[in-house]
């Protein structure tokens, strides 16, 4: 029987942003609306996210306007065969080199997703550390991983590039790769290291990126 390990972390009040002007989000309680009548009550909430609060999914168009919207993407490239490369736990600020990734690395089929677990999702609810101490990808995991002509790169760590020293190459990564998602969590701590993978971005218009509820199917 499938088992379904839920990849998207929690979305809460003064959560972590990825930039200081992208906000984390904010979860309000909309007061009664005037409209009803009768004694009737009625309950709903206020969302104030970013395209990249949360686990998200982003195109190209994050960094450039003209490229495809995650929106426009045809809904059958969110499922895909994935694959997990689980390395040693890495600690604050510690790089992520291709001689890692090759040594768990099992077969990786073209357009496939790669998912990186590093550990660092156990730091989701610390929002200082999980952003400013986040492992980073070096420029030789980064081509490695692009070689391997996958459809999509996630991870448990919120940045892939060290923002202080930039070494990612994006501008590469992009032309070969349609999608990125991240942060993602539980894939440090089991055994899975491969399985089915959907990741539905939320229907807004023209967006670059949006939140996604990403769920790993894997055989037991």
């Amino acid at each position: 029987m499938p088992r379904y390990i839920d990849l998207s972390g929690w979305i809460y009040n003064d959560m972590w942003q990825s930039t200081s002007n992208y906000p984390g989000a904010t979860i309000t309680d909309i007061p009664q609306p005037p409209e009803e009548v009768g004694g009737t009550r009625v309950y709903n909430q206020q969302f104030v996210l970013s395209g990249q609060s949360g686990t998200y999914i982003e195109t190209q168009a994050h960094v450039d306007p003209t490229a495809t919207p995650v929106s426009d993407c045809p809904i059958e490239d969110f499922v895909m065969n994935c694959v997990i490369l689980r390395l040693v736990e890495k600690g604050q600020n510690e790089p992520i080199f291709a001689d890692e990734l090759k040594h768990v690395a099992a077969d990786i089929p073209p357009d496939s997703a790669v998912l990186l677990a590093t550990g660092w999702a156990k730091h989701w609810q610390d929002a200082q550390l999980f952003i400013d101490g986040s492992p980073y990808v070096t420029a030789d995991a980064a081509r490695w991983l692009i070689e391997q002509r996958i459809r999509l790169l996630g991870a448990d760590i919120p940045r892939f590039d060290y923002p202080s020293q930039p070494v990612f190459p994006w501008q590469d990564f992009w032309a070969c790769v349609p999608y990125l998602m991240a942060p993602v969590v539980n894939i440090f701590s089991d055994t899975f290291t491969q399985g089915r993978l959907f990741c539905f971005p939320l229907k807004i218009w023209r967006a670059m990126g949006t939140p996604v509820r990403a769920v790993l199917e894997v055989d037991d």
